[in-house]
């Protein structure tokens, strides 16, 4: 596969230095875009340059595509705005307004005015919350009215369907131009040629607002399999559409910001190499600082239990593993219901029966791990009375750990706060002083210290 990939670059590479535009073309016809995008690492910032001058501008606009941002905002910088402009036009116009909502406002100016009648439906895309279904939507879209034939249908679809995003479905307007009906490519090729569309249409057409969270709409192409679906306004007008390819990228999105956010940092507005040290160092401190104030809670209660601990050295032996126990169990609960909440499998509704399955659970975990905690404590200790100690403590905060890392997240969804924000680190910290709580004072009612 090395070899390959080495002789397909050495042979563009072959074709650049000879000048044979022709012949690079049809090589690169061959080959797919995101292939070619792997290639172009090869290539120095001067044989980049003199490709995307070489091949047609569609063609380029197709591996522009592929590209990650930060390469895209590059590549802008070596091809200059004339041929920027023209390889933006035939781009489909949300992957062009995603590029261009990269740039510098002088610059993305510069190139949505040289865009002509393009650049106003980037610009119009451009206005809408990057996150809503405006923000992620094309214009390029099949429409049709629905006094017309399929004959007529099939001429428009002719004319159109080489800039348009998808053909799969044909979407139907009233006078009005206010979407009515969607019949799929399917439907329009078995009908008889004078059939109105009106008589084969679905009037039950499923769309989205331009307002709508893309979080809301993607949870929609997941229930319905669809593969694009219609953007309306507040007066019901098509405005563009929504395809399966910008939803699977609103899913990556989405699972790396909640990741981030589990971790306990901020969500990084662009990838990791984009993003320079101060907004790696600022998505991550404040978190840190939250979470450093907090634990500092955990060693006033080991302050206020000193005397018990001067008393039974024995007690500080296990602290370490009773509060690594604990955060390990909220963590693993908190991640399950989290991944459900994201997905569905939980609502808000299910709070009561997720803290029953999840006491049970908890109460399992720990009976098992309270076994294991009173033979290595009276190993160590020296006496079961340490053991009896140790085994309850680990008991009842593997209970209250996987309760509250279940529960957390539930809540924060009911007060409309993300439930990634309920952390692992957060829970964690939260879990080490009531730990600490719950361990000293069982050894103060068992020990009497």
């Amino acid at each position: 596969m090395h070899e390959t990939h080495t002789h397909v670059t050495e042979q563009i590479k072959s074709l650049l230095a000879t000048g044979t535009e022709e012949a690079l073309i049809d090589f690169v016809d061959t080959l797919h875009p995101a292939d070619i995008v792997d290639l172009l690492e090869e290539l120095d910032e001067a044989e980049r340059s003199t490709f995307f001058h070489a091949i047609p501008a569609d063609v380029a606009a197709d591996i522009v595509e592929e590209l990650e941002p930060i390469d895209q905002a590059e590549l802008i910088r070596l091809m200059g705005a004339e041929r920027s402009s023209e390889i933006l036009r035939e781009m489909d116009s949300d992957d062009a307004a995603d590029l261009i909502a990269e740039l510098p406002a002088a610059k993305a100016e510069t190139l949505l005015d040289l865009m002509d009648i393009h650049g106003e439906d980037v610009r119009e895309l451009l206005q809408y919350d990057e996150h809503s279904s405006g923000g992620i939507m094309a214009t390029e879209y099949v429409s049709v009215h629905s006094e017309w034939t399929v004959e007529q249908t099939l001429s428009e679809l002719r004319r159109v369907a080489p800039e348009a995003e998808t053909v799969y479905y044909i979407y139907v307007l009233d006078d009005d131009e206010q979407l009515v009906g969607v019949l799929s490519f399917r439907d329009l090729v078995v009908a008889a040629l004078d059939t109105r569309i009106d008589a084969i249409m679905n009037t039950n057409v499923l769309s989205v607002p331009v307002e709508a969270d893309q979080e809301d709409v993607a949870q929609l192409f997941k229930k319905y399999r669809f593969l694009a679906l219609p953007v309306v306004d507040k007066e019901n007008k098509l405005t563009g559409i929504i395809t399966a390819d910008d939803i699977l990228d609103v899913f990556e999105e989405e699972a790396t910001e909640d990741i981030q956010k589990i971790a306990g940092t901020t969500p990084l507005e662009h990838p990791y190499f984009s993003s320079s040290i101060k907004e790696l160092w600022s998505s991550r401190i404040v978190w840190l600082l939250v979470l450093f104030l907090a634990a500092s809670l955990s060693g006033g209660i080991m302050q206020k239990f000193s005397t018990a601990m001067q008393t039974m050295i024995e007690l500080t032996f296990f602290v370490p593993l009773l509060i690594d126990c604990g955060g390990n169990a909220g963590s693993q609960a908190s991640t399950v219901v989290i991944r459900g909440l994201a997905v569905r499998d939980i609502r808000l509704r299910d709070i009561w029966a997720v803290m029953a399955r999840e006491l049970v659970v908890g109460l399992g975990l720990g009976a098992v791990m309270a076994g294991i905690g009173f033979l290595r404590a009276w190993r160590v200790g020296g006496s079961s009375a340490i053991g009896i100690v140790v085994s309850l403590a680990v008991l009842a905060i593997v209970v209250f750990s996987t309760v509250l890392g279940a529960i957390l997240p539930i809540v924060a969804t009911a007060l409309r706060v993300d439930p990634a924000v309920m952390s692992a680190p957060l829970i964690t910290t939260i879990v080490d002083a009531v730990g600490l709580l719950i361990y000293f004072s069982i050894a103060q009612l068992v020990l009497q210290v």
